[in-house]
């Protein structure tokens, strides 16, 4: 999961860039390249879009502080959380905290998990102004990511209850099958005593 984050973030880039652009085809009247190694290839034009593999220099901090945090192991995870939240208790306004923040709750690799403060935090960072389009599209997808998260632990809540009820009208019809059998048991036993006068 080490460039999970990432490769879905350049993963979107490239599809809307693909999605923007159209390939050239070579047409019959186009002469083919040739296979001399001195040829000068065309230059590649750039459509502005990124591909990756990305260099890390040329992501957004927000997004290395939550790759940072998502690679730590569960003592440095904590220790990263406390400092975040140290800083954010300076400045509240600290947009590449209150990512991290938002990361630290939402990432299925962290040990501080907690979908509905992440809900909370990144609910509000898709309004902030501050964000440029590639932490947008990361929050954005962020937020898309917990929801559904939240969504499947609701499901599973729900589950869980439907299977408590159905324990509890389980052990009740048993107990009632168990009085009724009883009950046989009680009047076979009384049928035989007669029988037997």
């Amino acid at each position: 999961m080490k460039y999970t984050y990432l490769t879905l973030l350049a993963g979107i880039i490239l599809i809307s860039g693909c999605a923007t652009s159209q390939m050239q085809k070579p047409t019959a009247d186009q002469e083919p390249l040739a296979s001399d190694s001195n040829a000068q290839l065309p230059e590649p034009t750039n459509s502005g879009v990124t591909l990756l593999p990305a260099k890390p220099a040329d992501l957004p901090q927000p997004i290395l502080a939550c790759e940072s945090y998502s690679k730590a192991d569960q003592d440095g995870q904590k220790k990263q959380w406390l400092e975040t939240q140290q800083i954010l208790s300076q400045n509240k306004q600290d947009v590449v905290q209150r990512i991290k923040l938002a990361c630290i709750y939402a990432l299925p690799s962290s040990y501080l998990k907690d979908a509905t403060k992440a809900h909370t935090l990144l609910s509000q960072l898709r309004e902030e102004p501050a964000l440029n389009a590639t932490e947008k599209a990361y929050i954005n997808h962020l937020f898309l990511f917990n929801v559904e998260n939240i969504k499947q632990l609701q499901k599973i809540k729900d589950e869980a209850r439907s299977l408590d009820t159905l324990t509890q009208k389980y052990d009740t019809l048993q107990k009632k099958y168990d009085a009724a059998e009883q009950k046989l048991i009680h009047l076979k036993n009384i049928e035989k005593s007669l029988n037997v006068r």
